[in-house]
């Protein structure tokens, strides 16, 4: 598992929770599994999909970062 630093951190915010800023997609994936209030959205599982294809090495980084910070 390679972890891909993006160039800009993102701030990821969740509603009551708060906001975070993460720089990776481990730390995205850390982040949204223990804080998104509704883990059965599209937007949830796209952000999750794509982070953890980061880290597998089957998505662009750029690209979970950008479904992360939707």
């Amino acid at each position: 598992m390679s972890i891909v630093k993006w160039e800009k951190p993102v701030q990821i915010s969740v509603g009551s929770r708060g906001s975070e800023f993460v720089s990776s997609a481990f730390d995205a994936v850390l982040f949204l599994k223990d804080s998104w209030e509704d883990c059965e959205t599209v937007s949830f599982l796209q952000a999750r999909n794509a982070c953890r294809g980061a880290l597998a090495g089957r998505v662009d980084a750029e690209v979970a970062r950008a479904l992360a910070k939707d």
